[in-house]
């Protein structure tokens, strides 16, 4: 994809998050920050939203890019997603930049299809010494954001939530099943702004 083509995609999504958001990027992390040596084909800069709650203010985090390419399912080939990721955190940090960044880069350098209720093995969380550094996907709990779509190229485009898991957790989930690890969330009234210092641990 031509960097015109991509500026000209970057211009829709920042539209349509604005528009979403109400208000424009509080901060952006471009991919020449979170990558040493950016690849041409994957772009994925990182816009930042500040949003006032009940509770204070909190950053919505969500990826620019990984919409610019399909996402195939292999079992149906006819069938495809674009997809954007989206994350809340008291304050997003390099580290969370990063991170959304991988995990947003990952699926489309392997070329793998990333849904809702997938997880994927990560080595490295964003904070050192805690242990959420897997990755479980499923559409936002906040209403309007599960809801928001805009189209690229035709395709309407949708978020993924970004909800980082630890080995344990993982573990129960290719166990037990996704529903399995959900219900658990709930029974631990799992924060959706994530806090890596105030986390209840799902299993133990």
């Amino acid at each position: 994809m031509s960097l015109e083509k991509h500026k000209a995609l970057t211009a829709v999504r920042a539209n349509a998050y604005e528009e979403l958001f109400g208000c424009s990027p509080s901060s952006v992390f471009p991919s020449h920050a979170l990558f040493k040596k950016p690849n041409a084909r994957f772009l994925i800069d990182i816009f930042v939203y500040t949003l006032e709650t009940k509770s204070g203010d909190i950053e919505v985090t969500v990826t620019n890019w990984m919409s610019d390419q399909r996402m195939v399912d292999p079992d149906y080939p006819q069938e495809w997603h674009r997809r954007e990721l989206i994350q809340y955190f008291p304050k997003c940090t390099d580290g969370h930049a990063r991170r959304l960044h991988d995990m947003a880069w990952l699926p489309l350098f392997d070329d793998f299809y990333l849904d809702t209720h997938h997880s994927v093995a990560w080595e490295h969380p964003a904070v050192a010494g805690t242990p959420w550094k897997n990755a479980f996907f499923l559409l936002p709990i906040i209403t309007p954001h599960r809801e928001f779509m805009f189209e690229v190229e035709g395709d309407k485009v949708s978020f993924l939530w970004h909800v980082p898991i630890s080995d344990e957790e993982r573990g129960f989930k290719q166990e037990h099943g996704t529903n399995a690890l959900i219900d658990r969330m709930e029974a631990v009234d799992l924060p959706w702004v994530f806090d890596e210092m105030n986390r209840p641990a799902m299993v133990r």
